[in-house]
């Protein structure tokens, strides 16, 4: 790899529904024309969502399922990485971790003797929900504390959302650092300025609380169904769960029963992230849900339906696959 000379390279981090896959998106869109970008994702489950979101004709995009970058994944990344090098030659590289990915290691490898000579790591970027910071389960959690420890831009996204406390408790938790940020800033739709990826890692910040990884366990998956139509993965990770599924395009779903079916997954399960991408009667669409929101966007036909719930609380895969199934308007051969 001696030929490929110090590829910038960027990760932008971030908790579950922090806007990550959207801050990218909008990256892209702003990216030069002349320059040639790679974005490597990584997620939760066994079945991609935002690697499908990313495509585009002026970026390379590679994904690598199943589990967090910095432990179950980490072979999978450095051959993914090393192969979309080799093959796009890109003049800059974007990371995408899992919002359950420890950032340590990932760091760790990207500065490596290793890639010292390949790649430039550049700003950390992670993207926060300021209305997370009152709740326990979030301040208390190892992973989402250390994204934060470790970002050299925080960026609290979804502005328009935040109460006077929320702003107040995001620059409370900004002055706990005892090594400032080298941009902190507040932004709707996650809107990151693209001069701020030239920002140079800083290797001496605080990672007090990235110190330890006794409470980090790896993604296990169990696949529970498998047919030549619909798929379905279990995951389990960091005290959360997931199922996934992947459905053949010829499935066709009511998307009013759709719909509603995961608004009410959302508001009454305490369901902390749904995202997918899937057929309905007259348009494929991308779907992003978190416990705050929800977006329902129409996009370009994709090769398959692709759904996945990740839930702090267990999640019952037989009940909630017989729910899904009944949203079915179609099976179109």
């Amino acid at each position: 790899m001696a030929s490929f000379n110090h590829i910038p390279t960027n990760i932008i981090s971030g908790f579950l529904g922090a806007g990550k896959t959207t801050a990218i998106q909008h990256l892209i869109k702003h990216k030069p024309k002349s320059e040639s970008w790679a974005i490597v994702v990584n997620e939760f489950g066994q079945i991609g969502v935002d690697g499908k979101l990313l495509q585009n004709d002026d970026v390379a995009v590679k994904e690598i399922p199943g589990g967090c970058l910095c432990c179950v994944a980490s072979q999978s990344f450095s051959v993914g990485l090393n192969q979309i090098i080799k093959q796009h030659r890109p003049q800059r590289i974007i990371i995408e971790p899992t919002g359950l990915g420890h950032p340590k290691k990932l760091i760790d490898t990207l500065s490596s003797e290793f890639y010292e000579s390949v790649l430039d790591l550049k700003a950390v970027i992670n993207l926060l929900d300021a209305r997370n910071l009152s709740e326990p389960r979030y301040l208390q959690h190892e992973t989402f504390m250390s994204q934060i420890a470790m970002a050299d831009v925080l960026v609290a996204n979804k502005l328009d959302q935040y109460t006077v406390v929320d702003r107040k408790t995001f620059y409370q938790l900004v002055k706990s650092f005892d090594r400032p940020k080298a941009r902190v800033e507040m932004l709707q739709q996650a809107k990151i300025n693209i001069n701020w990826l030239d920002i140079k890692h800083d290797q001496q910040r605080d990672t007090s609380l990235s110190n330890t990884h006794s409470t980090h366990s790896h993604n296990n998956n169990l696949v529970t169904n498998v047919d030549s139509f619909w798929q379905i993965i279990e995951g389990h990770a960091d005290g959360y769960n997931s199922i996934s599924w992947q459905i053949n395009n010829s499935v066709v779903f009511n998307q009013q029963d759709l719909i509603c079916w995961l608004n009410s997954l959302r508001q009454e399960s305490k369901v902390d992230r749904i995202k997918g991408i899937v057929r309905a009667e007259n348009s494929w669409l991308s779907i992003n849900m978190t416990e705050h929101e929800s977006e329902i966007l129409k996009i370009d036909p994709c090769m398959d339906n692709i759904l996945e719930i990740i839930s702090f609380s267990h999640l019952q895969a037989a009940k909630l696959d017989a729910e899904l199934r009944s949203s079915c308007l179609s099976f179109e051969g």
